[in-house]
Parts: C-alpha cells; structure tokens; sequence
C-alpha cells in the first residue's frame, strides 16, 4: 500500500450504517492515505462539509429522502469541484446519465466481495489527485497574477511566437511606454541591434525548452535611449510539459554597469599586484567593507573558495569565521580593533594559531577616493621556525643514534609520538643502513603489523620514501596504493604523512581504510489473504426465487422494488458479512463473527418482509366483519414487546381480511416498540415505559405510542421502500402497511401523537354495524 505524510479524507455517505463501517475499514486498509468518516444521512453529510476538511465525497443513490443525484446537486452548488463517487447498488444507464449531467466525478456500482473495495480506492485516489494538481495549478496562476502585478521589477509575458502578451507597471517604467503600447511587438523592437543575435539565441532556447534563463543585453526604451538591463527568462510547464506561460523578469543596471567598467581596469592591476605578491593581502575601507584579497590569504587560513566571494563583505563577519583558528581569538580581534582605531602602521607583529602556526602581521593605513582604508599582509614564518627547532633538536639528539640501542628508542619514541600525537593508527620507523643503501623497518605500532604485517624495506629509486629520506623534506600523501614502490594495490594502509629523521631514516605514519562490510539481504514475506467462504449456495438459492417471483409479477409494480432490494437492500448486509468474515480470518479476530451474526439476522427480516410483499403484495382475500380489538390483542403477542404497555380503545366490528389487518397491526405496532425511543429501546425520553395506544376514529382507527415520534419533514417519507431511521430495522415494514391499507382502500396519515410520539390514523374504513 503506497505511504505519504499527505492523507485523503474521504466521506462516506451511507444510509446502512455497517456497510458504510465496514466500507470504511476496508478502503482504509487498501490504502493507509485513506482517511474515511461516514454519515447516514446526505443533511448530516452537508453538515459535516462545513466543519471537516473533506477531499473526496463517497455516496450511496438510494437513500431515504435525497437519492445521491440530489445529494450531489446541492454539493456542487457550494463545492462545484470537489471530487463526487457515486457509490451504487443500482446500476443503469438512466442514473448514470443523469449523475454525469449534474456533475459526478466517478460512478461505481457496488459488487460483492472485498475486491470492490481496491477498485473503490483506486477511483477515489485518482479523482483526488487530479483534483489536487488542477487546485495546485489555479493557486499557482493566481500567486503568478498577483507576482506579476506588484513584483518591483519589470514583467514581460510572451505568446508561443514571443511577442509581448502583457506587461506590469514597472516595464513600462523602465522602457519608457504606456499600457497596451507594446501588445503584439516582437521581442526585437526593445533589443539593440549589437544584442539581436545572443538575444535570439536565449528566444530559441525557450521556446524548445522548459527552465530559466538569464542574460543581460542592450535595451532600446520608447524615445530611443539605449540602455543595459537583466534579465530572468522563464518558461512554466504543467506535469503534462504543455507551456502554461513564457515570462521575463528584467531590471535597469545602466549605472552598475558603468560603475562596473569603471572599477575594471583599477581590478585588473590590484588583482594582478596581489596574486603575484608570496604574502597574504587584504583591503578594507573605513566602514570595516573588503575591497581585495588574495589567492594566499585564503591558504594562510585554510578558507575554501576564492577572494572573490568575500569582497563587499564585513570584515568583522569573515573574521568571526576564522577566529577559532587563532592561539588567543579574543586576543586576536582585540588587537585589530585597536589597530584600526589608533590608524596606525604595525610591522613583524606575531600572530600564533591554535595549530601551532606561526605569522608576521603587517597594518597600513591608506586613502581611498572615498575616505580612509587599511591595508593587512601575513606571511607565515613556522616553517622557517620550525626548521631551526628541529636542527637544534637534531644536533641534541645526533649522539644517540649512533648505536643500534640508541636507534631502537628512538624508534620507540617516534612509534609513539607518531600514534598519541598524530593521533593515527598505523605507523613505522624506517631507519637507513650504514651502507645508506636501503630503509630497514625497525619498530612499528600493533595497527601497522595488524593491517599489513611487516612493513617493507625501501631501496635507492623514485619512491616517496626515499625521496623523502634523500630530500629532507616531509611530505603528505593522500594514497599510497598508487605508489606500487611503497605498498602493493591490496595494502589497507592509506599513508598520510612521511617525516624525514635526517639522515638516519624516515617515520611514515598513516590510517587504515575503512573495512568493507557486507549488507544483508532483507527478505520481505507476502501475507495472502485467503478468499471468503460463506453459504453462497443458499444466497443463490434466495436470489433465484426472487427471479422467479420477479418473473411471474413482472406486470406488477413490485418488480422495480423487488430488483432494488436484491442489488441493495439485501447486498449491504451480505457485503457486511462478507466483509466481516475476511477480517475475522485475515486477523484471528472472532469478535468480528458477532457483527456477522448481525447481519444475517438483518437478511432474515428482510427476506420475511421480501416474502410478505412477493406472496401477498397489494392483493387482499375474503372481506368479512373483524374485531378489531381481539386482533390487536391477538399481534400484541406477536411482537416481542418488552417494557411497553398496550392500551386498546375499541370495541367495533370493521370489514377487512384478517390475516392483511393482523399485519399490518404487527407492523405498526413493531414500528412503535423498534423506533420509539433511541437506539431502538423501548422507551420515553422521560424513562417510563412505552405505551401503545389503538383505539376508534370517525371513519376508521388509530395506532399511536408516546416515544419520541418521526420528524415532522419525513412523514411523507416513511412509507417509502426501504425507510428507515432505525440501525436493524429493513425499511420495508410500513411499506407493507401502505400497500394493505391501499388494497382495502383506506388511507393512511402519520402525525405527531398528542404526547409527542407516533400517530398512524386509517380511515375510509367499513364498519360492520354500517
């Protein structure tokens, strides 16, 4: 699953509540960016846009109230881009037509199986990235206008043929012409004739290639003057490589220019006065500002790059940057600041470095066009020191080298200095035969015999230890493996340092290269999921005698309904299961069974409200005089109806079929125990029981609770197909009422109850006694 730190959240909208979670889950797992939150219901859903920061909307079609298509039309009115999947059950041309009209970014029909969950990820990753780039694009062209109007520099924006397109305030200033003047003009009526060539050279360059150019050419303003400007050239390019615009940025540097060529030729002769000069040379003006150093200045003190970069710098800040180099830095930047306030010369002034080097510092103060500068030179004397220390230490130690006791500690003592001085691991004292024919080995630390064992014997010839031992002269080596007279090309000794003993010999100190080390292979395992195995045979069994049923009814309007519920109603559970048990067995984790169990106690109950619309639908039997009361008492025992009261008001005959009036009753009656209270318990918001009430009404009876009742704006749409409000209900049981007061020719409203809860009056209705 691909990582960013960047995630997507997405919005499932979802009336079925499990499917929406188990969606969830599995679209999270697909791809861990997924972020999902869900809402049952698209007002819900409105709501949640407005306080979350939302990337991609998933959303069912058939929910009840607003179907996706108009949930989607009153997205688009406030968020017309915002990446919109049409995540269905129902698949048809007509719907997705109609989704494509009002503006869908994707249309999916729902499947079974995990599967449709990576197809759903892929779509929702796609739509949001293309919207994203699209987003990142608008922002970056409105960033560019608002750049291109208050940049302090001028703008030019060309077309692909490289006229001008449009020009800000400050290029109009600069080439001396008014707003719209320039519109259409080839980039040859600003540019001098003398510049025309390596101009064009730059054009073509942009127009064949993406990135930034720069150049600086003569320029020719409105009323004819000539002058020098530079200029920024830039070709923007979208992910595609289409050019999405050629612009300039170009400022007037005349007079830099010409104070440029002034200071040339003064340059020329400083420069070359001061890379001749074997000493360190560094100018400054009164305000502390460097005019000039030279090439040794910058090897006297171990600075990478060239006196250019600090010329025009503080020469306060560049000292702070070498201070640590210095024996006593206060001591240093104290002595200069002094020097500078008295103005005055210093000659052969010591300055010791933390290194153990060793320079002469000279101060001059000298006159400038401008007013007063000063004038430093450093030479380094620590070679020179350094030689007489080490005669003076030679000719002390002259008699102790001539026995061969003698020379074992002083190879013992340079062994020694060599690794607690120099700090390096490998080392060995080389001292010359009386016959001064060769370089003997005589002593050595354990990292030398460790890493090479004995060091070689070195005999007359070009090799760099017998050029060192002839010369006199110490010298560093960066690699000694390409030198085949000192060490053969597998030695793991990397030679540093060679120090001449005068004529006796020679100390080569050196580190060894790093070990090679071998990396281990990582070996990723694959973790394959296993399919789902369920009872498929009895889903099939199920679906194929809806077929058939849809078949013998298809005259009838049920056959709509009946096709809905197969492809959604019944699917959601099913993919919930489905979903749940892949989980269960993927993680070992049997709490998952539980909602398992859940759902297909939820396709029990809609395969017995499936069986009451296909068996019965809006047919009744015999009419003939009923009790109404003795039936309500004969459903309340149907119905499992724990902590709710049942009160009964009547005592009249009516003419129905009986077995159509004993369901509808349950249905009422289940509606009012499932919904009357949140969650489905039965209960008052006050924490009484809930009370069921059936009594006569003029015409007709009634059916009412006390519970917390159905919201005013959805009592036209609670009979509807598929309804619910409920997390276990099918949405299917007053759906079944409506059809049976249809059949008998009733009517049927839903009102709030004088206590606030549910009231089901049925009217139109014959009583026997009539």
């Amino acid at each position: 699953m691909p990582t960013t730190a960047r995630p997507i959240h997405v919005l499932h909208v979802d009336d079925d509540p499990d499917l929406a979670e188990i969606a969830s889950i599995h679209l999270e797992r697909e791809d861990d960016r997924l972020s999902v939150q869900t809402a049952t219901t698209p007002d819900d859903a409105v709501d949640r846009l407005t306080t979350a920061d939302i990337d991609c909307i998933v959303s069912d079609y058939e929910m009840p109230g607003t179907n996706g298509i108009e949930f989607l039309e009153t997205v688009r009115e406030e968020y017309p881009d915002l990446p919109f999947v049409l995540y269905t059950g129902r698949g048809s041309e007509e719907i997705a037509s109609e989704a494509i009209s009002a503006g869908v970014t994707e249309y999916l029909q729902k499947g079974s199986g995990t599967s449709q969950y990576t197809v759903l990820a892929n779509r929702i990753t796609n739509a949001v990235e293309k919207y994203r780039s699209t987003r990142a694009l608008e922002t970056s062209r409105e960033r560019l206008s608002l750049f291109f109007e208050q940049s302090p520099l001028g703008i030019v924006e060309w077309t692909e043929e490289f006229e001008v397109s449009r020009t800000n305030e400050a290029a109009r200033r600069i080439l001396g012409y008014d707003k719209g003047e320039l519109v259409g003009s080839s980039w040859e009526a600003i540019v001098t004739e003398s510049d025309r060539e390596n101009v064009a050279d730059v054009v073509e360059k942009l127009l064949i290639a993406e990135g930034g150019f720069h150049s600086i050419n003569g320029n020719v303003r409105r009323d004819g003057e000539r002058i020098v400007c530079e200029w920024h050239n830039r070709v923007v390019t979208d992910d595609a490589g289409d050019v999405v615009v050629v612009f300039s940025q170009f400022q007037d540097i005349t007079e830099r220019k010409t104070r440029e060529k002034e200071l040339e030729w003064t340059n020329a002769v400083l420069s070359t006065l001061l890379d001749t000069l074997p000493i360190g040379v560094l100018a400054e003006d009164g305000s502390r500002e460097i005019l000039a150093a030279n090439d040794r200045l910058f090897e006297l003190f171990d600075r990478s790059g060239s006196p250019e970069d600090i010329v025009g710098a503080d020469f306060k800040r560049v000292v702070e940057g070498i201070r640590e180099q210095f024996a006593d830095s206060a001591e240093f930047v104290g002595r200069v600041d002094e020097i500078v306030a008295n103005d005055s010369s210093v000659h052969s002034e010591d300055v010791l470095l933390e290194d153990g080097r060793t320079f002469v510092r000279t101060h001059d103060p000298i006159e400038l066009p401008d007013g007063n500068g000063h004038l430093w030179t450093y030479r380094d004397v620590t070679e020179q020191r350094a030689y007489e220390d080490r005669l003076e230490a030679l000719n002390e130690t002259a008699q102790e080298l001539i026995t061969a006791d003698s020379r074992e500690r002083v190879a013992e003592i340079g062994v020694n200095a060599a690794r607690d001085v120099l700090g390096l691991d490998g080392n060995a004292i080389h001292f010359a035969t009386e016959d001064r024919s060769a370089l003997v080995p005589v002593a050595g630390t354990e990292s030398v015999y460790d890493l090479i064992g004995e060091p070689p014997e070195f005999t007359e010839g070009d090799s760099i230890a017998w050029r060192v031992y002839e010369s006199g002269e110490a010298l560093a080596v960066d690699d000694t493996h390409d030198d085949p007279d000192i060490y053969n090309p597998e030695s793991p000794l990397r030679s540093e340092l060679h120090l001449p003993l005068n004529e006796y010999g020679i100390l080569i100190a050196g580190s060894p290269t790093p070990d090679a080390f071998d990396q281990e292979d990582l070996v990723l395992g694959q973790i394959l999921a296993g399919g789902i195995v369920s009872a498929l045979e009895q889903i099939e069994q199920i679906e194929q005698r809806r077929a058939r049923e849809q078949e013998l009814t298809k005259q009838n309007e049920r056959l709509e309904e009946f096709a809905r519920i197969v492809s959604h109603d019944l699917r959601n559970p099913l993919t919930v299961a489905e979903g749940r048990l892949a989980l269960a067995r993927e993680t070992r984790d049997w709490d998952q069974l539980a909602a398992v169990e859940r759902s297909h106690e939820r396709m029990s109950a809609l395969i017995d409200d499936l069986l009451a619309l296909a068996s019965e639908g809006s047919h009744v039997g015999d009419i003939a005089p009923v009790d109404l009361g003795s039936v309500v008492e004969d459903c309340w025992e149907n119905v499992s109806t724990e902590d709710t009261v049942l009160h009964v008001e009547s005592d009249r005959e009516i003419h129905a079929d009986r077995s159509r009036l004993q369901q509808l009753l349950e249905n009422l009656i289940r509606n009012s125990v499932e919904h009357g209270a949140a969650d489905g318990l039965s209960r008052t918001d006050d924490g009484g029981d809930l009370t069921v009430s059936v009594g006569d009404l003029a015409g007709g009876f009634y059916v009412e609770d006390d519970g917390l009742g159905i919201p005013a704006d959805a009592c036209d749409d609670v009979f509807e197909p598929g309804y619910s409000t409920g997390e276990h209900g099918t949405g299917f049981g007053l759906n079944i009422v409506k059809r049976i007061v249809d059949a008998h020719g009733w009517e049927i409203t839903v009102r709030e109850s004088a206590d606030g809860g549910a009231r089901f009056e049925i009217t139109g209705v014959a009583f026997a006694a009539d």
